[in-house]
């Protein structure tokens, strides 16, 4: 009868722990870039929308568009999302051709995604 004999699974599983460490590193990463970026949309929320007039009555935030910019996390937390649910977002950030366009998600993101770059090149540099 033969026999198998299996060498090295000290060594694999020490792998597949390591592996698991950094898959959890990314994870924390992407949790706090995704916090961070919608930080930094809702600071722009509160700078660039002050209110409206409409026509000659001066209509006040109601600050819906700000309270709805949160991260969602999602694909085992290898995603972070960031998108404002009011209907007339996409008008704030674009404008029209009756209102200019005051960007908050575009800048935010410019800010963040150097940051979120610079920490995967750390964790990819450190684990090497």
């Amino acid at each position: 009868m033969a026999s198998v004999k299996i060498e090295g699974l000290q060594a694999l599983m020490q792998g597949i722990e390591k592996e698991a460490a950094k898959s959890q590193k990314v994870k924390d990463i992407v949790k706090k870039h995704g916090a961070g970026l919608s930080d930094k949309t809702q600071t722009a929320m509160l700078k660039q929308y002050t209110g409206h007039y409409e026509g000659k009555k001066f209509v006040k935030p109601t600050g819906a568009t700000r309270r709805s910019a949160i991260v969602q996390i999602s694909d085992g937390g290898l995603t972070a999302t960031v998108a404002p649910s009011t209907k007339y977002f996409p008008y704030l950030e674009y404008g029209t051709r009756f209102m200019k366009a005051r960007p908050t998600l575009k800048p935010a993101f410019m800010r963040e995604a150097p940051l979120f770059k610079k920490d995967i090149e750390k964790l990819i540099k450190n684990d090497s």
